[in-house]
C-alpha cells in the first residue's frame, strides 16, 4: 500500500513559545524528525549501529 507524505511547516511550543518545525503529513498525522525534535528540546540522540537502536539521553544536551 503506497502512502503520501505532505511535507508541511508545523508549530509546536516549548516552554510557551512557539517553535517550528518541518513536518510530514501522513493519513492526517503530523511526523517530525527525532533529531529536530532533540534540537528543539535539546537532549541528546544517538545511534547504535550495532544493535541498531536509537538512544535518547535527557540528561546530556544536543550534539
Amino acid at each position: 500500500m503506497e502512502k503520501t507524505a505532505l511535507l508541511n511547516i508545523s508549530k509546536i511550543y516549548k516552554d510557551g513559545a512557539e517553535v517550528s518545525l518541518t513536518a510530514y503529513t501522513i493519513e492526517g498525522n503530523n511526523y517530525f524528525k527525532l533529531r529536530d525534535i532533540a534540537k528543539a528540546f535539546d537532549f541528546c540522540v544517538t545511534w547504535d549501529d550495532i544493535n541498531s537502536t536509537i538512544g535518547i539521553d535527557t540528561s546530556k544536551s544536543y550534539k
